[in-house]
């Protein structure tokens, strides 16, 4: 029995189907994909041999020696981003749609974390700090929105108009997230991949030293050959004999499922592009990809 450590989003869900269907010849399902594209219809009819989860962050403890963990690299983080919101928890969350009802979107297991150090980072204290800072000392202390909506007309209009007072509040009664405020939230996490919340989260992926430990790749999952590649390591650490056509076969149809594999391809062109002609035309990019090109960049290409 085999463990697959995985974090929300890197296809853990795919590589257990994968490892139970064609390695330990598991009775399953013809592909495990669900109407999102997410490996999340994985029906077997025979006992697993290998089981995905979150266990590096979920209290779901790890009862075999045997472990598949998929690891992260900086260079993960755009497709991994994207794809983990569209399809961790089947949420099917677009993220050039993510500043439209951001707070219900994020207020979950899966994207809590996400949720409170975007809080954390733009919006705790903004409206009393920016509001301290303008205030008379005569008028009536302020910490919330609604706070704000009850001042005398006269206070708030020189706020607004004189001040250009701003005031971010991101809650169940103002749901929704400057775009810019989210662009600039994940371009702090493409410049400093360290500190991200996908890299620190992996910092949990810690096993005991009698463990037999894999250390499977996130970004081989997007190039076909190295998947190839990788499941013969698997196999041969795990000690299957298994079909190598069968495989190659249901991971063309997993890349056709994939709707950002070539985005860190596509934004990487593209900051060559600006870097050569600041006024080259560019196409149409979402929400995370104009954050990691203004990242690369170095300056606020959008804003």
């Amino acid at each position: 029995m085999i463990h697959i450590d995985f974090q929300g989003g890197a296809h853990g869900n795919y590589l257990e189907f994968v490892c139970n269907k064609f390695l330990a010849n598991v009775q399953c399902a013809t592909t495990p994909f669900n109407d999102h594209g997410a490996s999340h219809n994985k029906l077997y009819s025979s006992p697993k041999q290998f089981f995905a989860g979150h266990y590096s962050y979920d209290p779901v403890p790890l009862i075999y020696n045997k472990i598949i963990t998929i690891k992260i690299e900086h260079a993960d983080l755009l497709p991994l981003s994207q794809i983990s919101l569209l399809r961790a928890g089947d949420y099917g969350y677009d993220n050039n749609q993510l500043e439209f009802n951001t707070y219900n979107k994020l207020n979950n297991i899966n994207y809590r974390w996400v949720l409170d150090k975007l809080i954390a980072g733009f919006f705790k204290d903004q409206i009393a700090n920016s509001y301290n800072a303008i205030k008379d000392p005569s008028w009536p202390s302020v910490t919330t929105s609604s706070d704000f909506d009850q001042l005398p007309d006269h206070i708030q209009i020189e706020c607004l108009e004189q001040h250009q007072l701003v005031l971010l509040e991101l809650s169940a009664a103002h749901p929704d997230c400057p775009r810019s405020v989210l662009r600039e939230f994940f371009e702090i996490g493409f410049r400093h991949p360290e500190n991200s919340g996908f890299m620190t989260r992996q910092q949990l992926a810690v096993y005991d030293q009698s463990a037999q430990v894999y250390t499977f790749p996130f970004g081989c999952f997007y190039h076909k050959d190295q998947f190839m590649h990788e499941i013969d390591q698997v196999a041969q650490w795990a000690e299957f004999v298994y079909n190598q056509d069968s495989v190659a076969a249901l991971h063309d149809k997993f890349l056709d499922r994939q709707p950002y594999k070539d985005s860190k391809t596509k934004c990487d062109n593209i900051v060559a592009q600006l870097t050569a002609d600041p006024a080259a035309i560019l196409p149409d990019l979402d929400l995370l990809e104009e954050a990691y090109v203004n990242a690369k960049l170095g300056t606020r290409y959008f804003t």
